[in-house]
């Protein structure tokens, strides 16, 4: 009976799903463009629920945020649009020229995300927040193929491709207890979106870190010469775009070749020296990316090191949630490899390990490098999908060796699979969309006044970038630079930038802010203690002071700390003068109006014009007075 069902269903499982979709078998990719529809189909959601959902016939054309860090990114990415230098500082307008040369910044070395968006936005004359959207559908687009082409060069089988292409891009939250799944221990607070998709970065280098493992895996298996040196030509190049991209992303790809090179060297098969000799010269050509990268750090703000919470330690980390996954996987595999599952001889196994033994690499770093810089930043956004993706390829190893051998079973399960792993991913669209309602509600409500500001530079961008708004609401002001020229007296992002001269004048910047709201040290003192006010922590001690998950060296404020801070503010408040008023100079002042914003000391230094209502704020132009107390 089992011999007459397996001559029925003789086709391999994904062969018969593949013609069910399309006829011609030769448009093999057709799989995993649906994977990539259907995702980038579900990145788009949070657009859809603000635009839609949330404000209708209101909706000004905010782009919907799912983590606050994505602000500084747009910022950054509309001051590319506009034309400004690649080391420019949106925040406070100080960008770089040969008068006023500037440090490199965070966001000035991983450049080359930014371009790939910002070239395509200016040529079809998009915003930042128009290409917000389009870079959610074409990350998840993207990305999805590169996975799928990894899967199916190591599986063979395209429907195992297709469903771990879909869990591994929604399952890797939850793999570590984040996204939808933490609203069952966290108090119904579901976050974040998915990680990957964090606009522009992760989200437009996760095509190119597939893409390298592919290449890699692609470039070992190939049989001619001329295949391995394009190969390693091509993982080199991916290599590349992600030093240039983000910090986390190349230093996880740069742990898996590192493991993948140490696994053919201890095991050695037949062919491990032609291996190991590719691997060299793809790492070779992968150094020369760095050399730059180590020339550009060289040049980094001073700031830099203080706002990105660098920390000096040789400390191990053993026990994190993803390297004790990476522990059991390695497990897995040497037992496929005892039962005879799968080879030496085949790289997989050598890829699986590799790809479990990357996150012991990069949470242990430290303990060579001396320096950590966020680890958790791993957690979130990259090693979690590699060892989700290493997950699905010892799974597929056990799928194919007992439930593959019945074809037709296999091909229900993995449609089921498939069907649930969309279904999943719904629900971390729509659960983690709803941690962000009331603050695109208000990115939005605040797009009038923004838009406003545009027009007013509209024609002079260098003339627009001199001028600085005084912002009294938060989120008013973390957004603005996404979408005008004019600097900021403070954002939380600010300090990210390459235009503050130093730590001092960050902190100088928020007195004033501050001090033109009213707000006197007796306020200071209680947004201080328990880190009741992130931003004034953040303003004035950095963000690990209210986030013990951001440092290794995280710790929480001291009262003495606090009381040295406040009085330091209560002198510049007292001694404010006008050299403080015009350092920098005011030009416009937004205020939420609702707030009832009175700005007593404002008016002491300024001239306020009748203000223009724009929805729910108002837009004073202000003057500096000529009379100004002394």
């Amino acid at each position: 009976m089992t011999k007459r069902f397996d001559r029925i269903y003789q086709p391999r499982a994904s062969v018969i799903i593949c013609e069910l979709f399309y006829p011609d078998m030769k448009l093999s990719w057709f799989p995993a463009v649906l994977a990539g529809v259907i995702l980038g189909v579900l990145a788009l959601y949070p657009q859809y629920n603000v635009q839609k959902n949330l404000r209708g016939a209101e909706f000004s054309g905010a782009f919907a945020s799912n983590d606050l860090d994505e602000m500084a990114y747009a910022s950054y990415l509309q001051a590319l649009i506009d034309g400004r230098p690649r080391k420019n500082d949106p925040y406070t307008g100080r960008d770089h020229s040969t008068e006023n040369p500037q440090f490199e910044s965070l966001f000035s070395i991983q450049f080359f995300p930014a371009y790939l968006a910002a070239i395509p936005a200016r040529v079809l004359r998009l915003s930042a927040a128009e290409m917000m959207p389009v870079l959610s559908f074409a990350s998840a687009f993207l990305t999805a193929l590169a996975i799928f082409w990894l899967i199916v060069s190591i599986t063979e089988d395209r429907l195992i491709a297709f469903t771990g292409t879909l869990i591994v891009l929604v399952g890797s939250a939850a793999v570590v207890g984040l996204g939808a799944i933490n609203s069952f221990s966290e108090n119904g607070a579901a976050y974040p979106f998915f990680p990957y998709l964090r606009r522009y970065i992760p989200s437009l280098a996760f095509p190119f870190l597939f893409a390298f493992f592919a290449c890699v895996y692609n470039g070992l298996k190939a049989e001619g010469k001329n295949k391995r040196v394009i190969y390693s030509i091509l993982s080199s190049l991916c290599f590349g775009t992600l030093v240039f991209s983000y910090f986390y992303v190349w230093t996880s790809a740069a742990a898996v070749l590192f493991g993948l090179t140490l696994f053919i060297l201890i095991f050695r098969h037949e062919n491990w020296r032609k291996d190991f000799v590719f691997l060299t010269i793809t790492g070779a050509f992968c150094v020369l990316s760095l050399g730059i990268y180590a020339l550009l750090l060289s040049n980094r703000n001073p700031v830099m090191d203080k706002a990105q919470l660098l920390v000096l330690t040789r400390r191990p980390d053993f026990l994190q949630r993803v390297e004790i996954i990476g522990y059991f996987i390695l497990t897995f595999t040497a037992l496929a490899l005892f039962l005879k599952w799968t080879k030496l001889l085949e790289r997989k196994a050598y890829f699986i390990a590799a790809f479990a033994l990357a996150p012991l690499l990069v949470f242990n770093q430290q303990v060579l490098t001396g320096k950590s810089l966020q680890p958790f930043h791993y957690e979130f956004y990259v090693i979690n999908y590699v060892v989700l993706l290493a997950i699905v390829l010892i799974a597929a190893v056990f799928w194919q060796k007992i439930i593959g051998r019945i074809n037709i079973l296999s091909v229900i399960l993995l449609s089921l699979l498939s069907v649930f792993s969309i279904y999943w991913g719904f629900i971390e669209a729509t659960e983690t969309t709803y941690f962000w309602d009331d603050v695109n509600v208000r990115r939005d409500e605040a797009m009038a006044v923004n838009l406003r500001l545009k027009e007013l530079g509209k024609g002079n961008i260098e003339n627009a970038k001199q001028e600085t708004t005084l912002n009294l609401e938060s989120l008013q002001a973390d957004s603005q630079p996404t979408v005008a020229p004019q600097a900021v007296i403070w954002a939380r992002h600010q300090h990210v930038f390459s235009g503050l001269k130093d730590w001092e004048e960050n902190k100088q910047r928020y007195y004033q802010l501050l001090y033109y709201s009213d707000l006197d040290a007796d306020y200071l003192r209680k947004s201080l203690i328990g880190c009741r006010d992130i931003e004034a922590c953040m303003a004035l001690f950095g963000w690990d002071r209210f986030n013990a998950k951001l440092s290794a060296n995280a710790r929480p404020l001291t009262l003495p700390e606090i009381e040295e801070e406040v009085a330091n503010y209560e002198n510049f408040s007292k001694k404010f003068s006008v050299d403080d008023a015009q350092n920098p100079k005011i030009s416009y002042v937004v205020v939420y109006e609702a707030a009832n914003d009175e700005l007593v000391n404002l008016d002491k230094w300024y001239q306020r014009d009748a203000g223009e209502k724009l929805g729910k704020y108002i837009l004073y132009k202000v003057n500096l007075k000529t009379d100004s107390p002394q």
